[in-house]
């Protein structure tokens, strides 16, 4: 799989407003949803999904794990874990989460020390796995959601379509003034594309990654980065506070602020598209439950759902004939964004991550 990740925070921040309404009418809402969808036998028991927290953890309770239970009887049990706390269930043999709900590069990680059990596509009772895109059906993950990391301004700020549209416009701190955030190590990957594409390195040709060159690069922007976010939680709250007027932060976090309110624009140009994962841990207790989950968070109805309440996108190609024009728009998927943004490789930083995280916290602190 070359389409990855950067893994995500446990923050409860909450949506306000219609988005609330809407989520907290999803058990209401969820039969009529589902519609044609064919329904599961009635079971009995549980599955224990890992979670994330936030907007994102909201909207997966209201698009796929409230309807999974009344579709099956089946109880979604949520557990915040983070991707070095399932490693180190696996390692002790004492799993406690069924499904891991992951970026890719992480499950890289668990599925090298084989902790991951394979994807049960003959057993799919109500996804085509062939619907699927290919390049996020792995054998022990799969992919369930594309999301991006794209360039997030402050519309008060830049008005009149006079925004940065490129990474080489948001380093060009004289041209585009003012405090900026970017991604820190510890959210998963710092941001060596964007560094490279400042610096003129084309789109097609990031990977492998310059390590050094990146890292000369981002030297250039550091002293206008106010702070270098950890969390989705920390990323929005700079934006929202206006302690920073140019970021880049997933765009379910932007586009979350914006349909609250904020002033904020999204620019597609050379956005990062990322992919959040599906897969089932070796030796967990609800193995057979944790198949059907799965089969169905990735139906083509209950894809389309989930873009209702965060405008992350589908990775089942049949998904998009049932999603409303304006929300498409915010996709990383939509035709006039995908175009023109480009597939993070999981594969290498699942092997660089390392390496990297060593030179950041040297650089980070002062070093070179």
């Amino acid at each position: 799989m070359k389409i990855p990740t950067n893994s995500r925070d446990d923050d409860r921040t909450t949506i306000k407003g219609r988005r609330r309404f809407l989520l907290q009418s999803a058990a209401v809402t969820a039969g009529s949803m589902l519609g044609t969808v064919p329904s599961l036998a009635k079971d009995a028991g549980q599955v224990v999904v890992r979670g994330l927290g936030g907007t994102y953890q909201d909207a997966m309770d209201a698009a796929v794990h409230k309807p999974f239970t009344q579709a099956t009887g089946i109880q979604v049990i949520v557990q915040p874990t983070t991707s070095g706390q399932i490693r180190g269930m696996v390692e002790a043999k004492r799993v406690q989460i069924d499904v891991a709900d992951l970026s890719d590069y992480p499950l890289l990680s668990l599925e090298k020390i084989d902790a991951l059990e394979p994807i049960d596509y003959d057993g799919m009772k109500l996804t085509n796995p062939a619907d699927i895109r290919e390049s996020v059906r792995g054998k022990h993950m799969v992919g369930n959601l594309y999301f991006a990391t794209a360039l997030t301004y402050n519309k008060d700020v830049f008005r009149n379509g006079d925004h940065p549209k490129s990474w080489a416009d948001f380093w060009d701190a004289k041209r585009f003034p003012g405090p900026r955030t970017l991604a820190d190590q510890s959210s998963g990957a710092a941001e060596l594309e964007f560094a490279l594409l400042a610096d003129g390195v084309p789109m097609e040709k990031l990977y492998p990654l310059d390590i050094n060159r990146a890292f000369a690069s981002l030297s250039r922007i550091k002293q206008s980065v106010v702070k270098w976010w950890d969390t989705g939680a920390v990323s929005t709250q700079l934006l929202e506070r206006k302690e920073a007027v140019l970021g880049g932060i997933w765009n379910g976090r932007s586009q979350a602020l914006i349909d609250k309110g904020a002033p904020l624009g999204i620019e597609w140009n050379q956005a990062k598209r990322q992919v959040q994962c599906l897969a089932v841990l070796k030796g967990c207790k609800n193995l057979a439950n944790a198949h059907k989950f799965i089969d169905f968070a990735l139906q083509p109805k209950v894809q389309a759902e989930l873009t209702r309440y965060i405008a992350y996108g589908p990775t089942n190609t049949k998904a998009f004939q049932y999603i409303k024009p304006n929300d498409l728009e915010k996709l990383p998927g939509a035709p006039g964004n995908y175009s023109i943004s480009f597939d993070q490789n999981s594969a290498w930083w699942a092997a660089n991550l390392d390496k990297v995280g060593e030179r950041w916290q040297s650089w980070v602190l002062g070093g070179a």
